[in-house]
Formats: C-alpha cells, structure tokens, sequence
C-alpha cells in the first residue's frame, strides 16, 4: 500500500536526485512551478492532497528515470548509499570485472540518495563533450543488471578502454542498435566488442 507521504517524499527524493528543488523539477517537466510545493500537499481543511498521475508521469520524462526506479524511491529504507566513483576520463578496460563489478584501486566513493542496485557505480563528467545533456560536473548513476529498453540512456565500455555514452535503439543477442545523446544515427555496436553495458539510472547535475 502508498502512502500519501511516501509519494511526496519519493517526488523530494527524485528532484535531489537532480541536483534541484521540486519547485525546479516541476518546472523542468513543464508544470506550474507551485506543483509540488508544501502549501499544495493538504486542503485547507487538513484532508491530503495527491500529485496526479499525469504530473508524476511528466517528471519521469524531464529527468529520464522509469516507473520502477520511482518505485524503488518509494520502497527505499535506506536515503543514501555509498557508490564506487570515477572521473569518465579515469575509466579504462580494467575498471570493470566480467561481473560488470567495479574493481581495481583507482575507485572513489561518493554517498548518494537511492540507488540501492548491488552493481551501481557513479562516473563524473568533466568538460563539455556531452553538453548540454550532460553538463561538466554532473555525476551519472548506472548499472549494468537494470533491465534495459528501447530509449534508455546507456554507457557502454568496448573491450578496448573506449567509453560511449548513447541510446539504446534495438538490441538483439549480436548487436546494438544506437543513436547519440544529439539524436544522430550511431554505427551498430557488436556484443562481442563490449565488456560491459550499463543503464544510466538517473544523473546529477
């Protein structure tokens, strides 16, 4: 059963996921600014308010988080864990293990609301390569067991070092379809030329 508080506090936690107030998370999926503010949570008369589905539903898609890592901020009891963390730059073929584990020594930690998958990890992006989507100074959230769908944005590491950040188009046993973060067409990725694909679950700015 959801609470009338879990969901409020799920709407917190997503927007600090963000690096924002919700005040900025509402306005990012287009609503009014006042969405999400305190006042509007109860009536006048005490009785609580719900955010609507719809509101909820367009906040998912301003900050590209599913359904069910919203969820997973509902079910959380834990506000924050401690992730493996690397500058993009730092990242070479022998980061990861097969497991899609992160290894070796040259692991940061950084504390993070959420993201209680046992194999996630936070790469930090350094300059204006991926602007503006991902602006120098944000932190990515990825792991390579989140189911993946068409849409997602993913990271994969080739077998030789190169890191790409993309979108996942159609993905077959042999290959990945992909487009750029700009929307362009990429080459197709062979499965065999990776060592690890992991789905961003949500980024800090």
């Amino acid at each position: 059963m959801l609470t009338h508080a879990q969901i409020w506090n799920a709407i917190d936690a997503l927007a600090r996921r963000q690096g924002m107030t919700p005040s900025a998370l509402a306005k990012r999926a287009g609503l009014d600014a006042t969405t999400f503010n305190k006042s509007k949570r109860q009536s006048a008369e005490g009785h609580p308010r719900w955010p609507s589905t719809e509101s909820i539903a367009k906040i998912l898609a301003a900050t590209q988080v599913s359904i069910d890592d919203f969820l997973d901020l509902i079910s959380s009891e834990n506000p924050t864990h401690k992730l493996p963390f690397r500058v993009m730059e730092d990242v070479d073929a022998s980061s990861f293990d097969d497991g899609g584990q992160a290894t070796g020594a040259g692991w940061d930690q950084i504390e993070v609301p959420g993201a209680d998958h046992a194999d996630a990890f936070a790469i930090g992006i350094s300059g204006d390569a991926h602007a503006p989507v991902y602006r120098d100074g944000a932190v990515l959230i990825a792991s390579s067991s989140s189911p993946r769908r068409r849409g997602d944005r993913i990271m994969l590491f080739a077998r030789d070092g190169t890191l790409t950040l993309a979108e996942l188009g159609h993905e077959t046993s042999r290959q990945l379809q992909l487009r750029g973060l700009d929307g362009s067409d990429m080459p197709p990725q062979k499965m065999s030329d990776l060592r690890l694909i992991a789905r961003i679950l949500w980024v800090s700015q």
